[in-house]
């Protein structure tokens, strides 16, 4: 019996060692490939993807289904330049941390100490930018009539499930550098 657990235990251990070279050599994913929810998670259910896919610039891009009468209109885009301009700096401060990360998993040894303090700021940014989508897809709530907002909602559960698709609504995104690669900046 032990010798049977052994033998299995050593043919696992020989399936990982002969795999691990197969994988490491499996393409970098793609930037434009659409991210994957987590498992079970749809995208809609994340609060910064619903804020965002339900904020302003959505509201603009989805102007002429929804109807949007010239104030509103007005409104969305003062509410959309407000959220730019406190988005600007946070993805500014990102790219910054961003490059920190990225010269310190290039570093022979990890100091745990600087990655754990750029991941802090990281959080405290996104944090910031979060609360900012949030209180602006909140500010559309407050502009669009109800049938408006199911409305809304429906345009962005639809391009949600499109395959490939990934709409961003208007937010400044930074593309991550996949490992390995040079930031692009």
């Amino acid at each position: 019996m032990r010798s049977m657990k052994a033998r299995f235990t050593l043919a696992g251990a020989c399936v990982v060692l002969a795999a691990t070279p197969l994988l490491a050599q499996q393409p970098a994913p793609s930037a434009n490939r659409p991210m994957r929810p987590m498992a079970g998670m749809p995208m809609m259910d994340c609060p910064m993807m619903s804020a965002m896919m339900l904020g302003p610039a959505a509201a603009l891009q989805s102007a002429t289904a929804l109807k949007l009468t010239p104030e509103q209109r007005t409104r969305l885009e003062a509410a959309k330049r407000q959220l730019d301009a406190l988005s600007a700096p946070g993805m500014d401060s990102m790219r910054v941390i961003h490059k920190e990360l990225m010269a310190l998993a290039q570093q022979p040894k990890l100091d745990e100490g600087a990655a754990r303090a750029a991941f802090a700021r990281m959080g405290r940014v996104h944090t910031d930018m979060g609360l900012a989508m949030l209180r602006a897809s909140h500010d559309v709530n407050g502009i669009l009539t109800p049938v408006q907002r199911d409305s809304l909602a429906a345009i962005a559960k639809r391009q949600m499930s499109m395959p490939g698709a990934m709409p961003m609504s208007g937010m400044p995104m930074h593309p991550m550098p996949s490992a390995g690669a040079p930031p692009k900046h």
